[in-house]
């Protein structure tokens, strides 16, 4: 049987749009987690040369489930979570997107989220406060009026 949707059973969080998305976030024990899965819209399966999306991972995560996938194309992105921060393989700087946006958006609350940024970001020299996040404050905030591919300083320095 083939699901759709959002669900939870003993493997974890699942995401399946019944199309072209799907992950799924695993707990592996010990405060640890996996987030693994594919969009049609990741650069990261078909980049040339190869991504290693398993590079630098740590020896818990559930190799014989990401290795049976890499063959067919089905991982556009593995990352996990270990001693209180999340991390995945190194990318090649042309690499900009590997598609783990698609189909997270519903579970993220705009304002949460810049609240927990607010929360998170270091200072940093000659750049705006944490206000520049939030409604009304310096309009020089990430995505706003930037170059594409520039980060706003302080989303730069964020240490998350």
């Amino acid at each position: 049987m083939h699901r759709s949707g959002h669900w939870i059973d003993d493997e974890g969080l699942h995401r399946d749009d019944g199309g072209c998305t799907w992950w799924v976030m695993s707990p592996m024990g010990d405060g640890r987690y996996v987030l693994y899965g594919e969009d049609e819209s990741s650069k990261a399966k078909w980049h040339e040369p190869p991504v290693d999306m398993l590079a630098g991972s740590p020896a818990w995560l559930p190799w014989d489930e990401l290795r049976d996938r890499l063959p067919g194309n089905e991982l556009g992105c593995v990352y996990w979570y270990e001693n209180g921060a999340w991390a995945r393989a190194p990318y090649p700087d042309s690499l900009d997107d590997d598609g783990l946006d698609c189909g997270m958006g519903a579970l993220a609350d705009h304002a949460q989220a810049v609240e927990l940024l607010a929360e998170r970001l270091a200072p940093v020299d000659d750049g705006p406060g944490t206000d520049a996040l939030r409604p009304g404050g310096d309009r020089s905030v990430p995505g706003r009026g930037r170059a594409p591919g520039t980060v706003h300083p302080a989303v730069a320095a964020a240490s998350f």
